[in-house]
């Protein structure tokens, strides 16, 4: 297996390059492809992807995961694949392989961690998604994959950008922001 870093490796791979094939980026972070191409195509068109090898995640709240975007894109850096689940009101970031640790540590004893708006995944949890370019069982993807990932410290910037402007530490999604 190639792995979903090795396959951004290639001239298809690259981002913006012709060719460039999502599901198949994703389909390589896969040890059973064929198995992932099998749900996708039948029942809710959801397939589990292993988390922790070709990647890891960060998810918010919608809400919050929302403004996390434009912040991003406001400071111009590179926006990695993200996944919204409606149902649960949940927006994913995949972020390098190795990140969740860090996020759990940076997180830890913070607002965020407390009122449950922000956490990390890593090995041993699956990313529940449907094929780029569908929307399956209210999963859909915000931005597609293109062979990068979001880089962790862009994505902590942009999370504090988001935050209360009287203090962009504090924690607060902005639904709940304290007003002034």
């Amino acid at each position: 297996m190639t792995g979903a870093r090795g396959a951004a490796g290639t001239a298809e791979g690259r981002p913006g390059a012709r060719g460039f094939d999502a599901a198949e980026w994703l389909l390589a972070a896969s040890d059973e492809p064929g198995e992932v191409r099998l749900r996708w195509a039948s029942g809710d068109g959801l397939a589990d992807l292993p988390v922790g090898r070709a990647f890891d995640l960060v998810r918010m709240t919608d809400d919050l995961g929302t403004a996390v975007i434009q912040a991003l894109h406001r400071r111009d850096a590179a926006v990695g694949p993200v996944m919204l689940a409606t149902a649960s009101h949940v927006v994913s970031f995949l972020v390098p392989p190795g990140a969740a640790d860090q996020w759990r540590r940076w997180l830890a004893g913070t607002p965020y961690e407390r009122r449950r708006t922000v956490a990390a995944a890593g090995p041993g949890r699956v990313l529940r998604c449907p094929r780029p370019g569908t929307v399956r069982a209210g999963h859909v993807w915000l931005v597609q994959p293109a062979g990068r990932l979001t880089d962790s410290s862009a994505l902590r910037a942009a999370l504090r950008d988001s935050a209360d402007p009287a203090g962009p530490a504090a924690g607060y999604p902005l639904s709940e922001a304290p007003s002034r």
